[in-house]
């Protein structure tokens, strides 16, 4: 499986165009959450009564979870290969890569928001060691939380790895990682006093994540599952265990498709008409998983599918991949700079009339003006700071 990524395959870019869906899927989820968050109260059932129903895709963060696939899968691929040329990992040297790929970008998004928003030093100093939602409920930048999950998954990756070639049945114990955080988000959701039906609703209602919402959402220990299943994926391929088959993607949308597609916004709609409480607890707790699996399938499937009849794909869809750290870490703020230029004010309470047309215009003019900002960003800081860093390391 060496040659899954040579250029001849187009494999490459297949995972650019992943990763630009995933990552302009969490900006248009951020643009409709903005316009809950910010629009008056009393506006904001009137807003999702007038999003379309082929918008359902928009209002739960899955494109986060596509880029914990790709990245998890593609770190474990990296170190997999490393292990089966030289019989050992490089931890050293994988960890100044991971380190220097994250931590520049990081520091100076920190360090700008924090000036902008004028946090606390215990609230820096937490986001700065990647633990605020660990032992607190806030990260400086607002996609941190994500960045903490993965540090942490990223910390602990190299010993996952060694640990595949001393145990029995590596692919059992993963699939059983996956069965456990699974099971733990259930018996979480089944201990609070919460009712289910009410984990999403709540945040429409009171602009706030539920308890048991904000805990399923934000704590790094619910969020492995998407981390596992890019472990798994990376193991079957490189073992060439993955079975070659044309449902595969049939399969993967079958279960994809639902879940994107459940209109968890629409209090009157049928999935609060039909599921009860217990059906809700039990979607809350698997969605993520299946999710996760069935794209981490699709994911194998077309790097197989690359192998075979190479792809050709074109380079604007490749874009957002190219600059993704950026695009992540400061799309934040050009969410706001886009709402004023497309209501044309800074009163909140145009959004509450906001329709389709506003919403995917905020999403073009944010993609725009973020792309425009990431690009420079990446090729004159990211880049020249991880290149410093890994000279000055050796």
């Amino acid at each position: 499986m060496r040659d899954l990524f040579d250029e001849s395959t187009g494999n490459r870019a297949f995972i650019d165009l992943l990763r630009t869906i995933g990552i302009l899927q969490v900006v248009l989820f951020h643009v409709i959450h903005g316009i809950v968050r910010f629009a008056p109260q009393d506006s904001v059932l009137g807003f999702v009564d007038r999003m379309p129903s082929w918008m359902n895709f928009a209002w739960q963060a899955y494109g986060v979870d596509m880029i914990f696939v790709i990245s998890a899968f593609l770190l474990t691929f990296s170190l997999l290969l490393e292990l089966k040329d030289n019989g050992r990992i490089s931890i050293r040297g994988y960890y100044l890569r991971r380190l220097s790929r994250i931590l520049p970008l990081y520091y100076i998004a920190l360090f700008v928001f924090a000036v902008a928003q004028g946090n606390s030093l215990s609230e820096i100093v937490t986001s700065a060691l990647f633990i605020g939602y660990i032992v607190g409920d806030f990260n400086v930048i607002p996609v941190g939380w994500s960045m903490e999950v993965m540090i942490l998954y990223y910390i602990a990756l190299p010993w996952v790895v060694l640990s595949l070639k001393t145990l029995g049945r590596p692919l059992l114990w993963l699939s059983l990682a996956i069965i456990a955080a699974a099971l733990w988000r259930y018996l979480y959701i089944a201990a609070q006093p919460e009712d289910p039906t009410q984990l999403f609703l709540t945040m429409l209602d009171t602009k706030d994540a539920s308890p048991a919402g904000f805990d399923l959402y934000f704590r790094p220990w619910f969020r492995l599952p998407a981390f596992l299943m890019g472990t798994i994926i990376a193991y079957l391929i490189v073992q060439n265990r993955i079975p070659k088959s044309p449902v595969t993607p049939i399969i993967a949308a079958a279960l994809i498709i639902p879940i994107v597609w459940l209109p968890v916004q629409n209090r009157e709609g049928w999935a609060y008409t039909m599921l009860s409480p217990d059906l809700w607890a039990v979607y809350w707790a698997l969605a993520p998983v299946i999710f996760a699996r069935a794209f981490g399938f699709f994911v194998a499937w077309g790097l197989m599918k690359g192998l075979a009849n190479p792809w050709r794909i074109h380079p604007a869809f490749q874009a957002f991949s190219k600059n993704i750290f950026a695009v992540y870490l400061f799309h934040m703020p050009f969410l706001a700079v886009a709402a004023v230029a497309v209501f044309m004010t800074t009163d909140p309470s145009a959004l509450g009339s906001a329709g389709i047309v506003q919403v995917v215009a905020v999403f073009l003019v944010t993609a725009g003006l973020t792309y425009l900002f990431a690009w420079p960003l990446t090729k004159f800081v990211e880049l020249p700071l991880q290149n410093l860093i890994r000279r000055l390391a050796k």
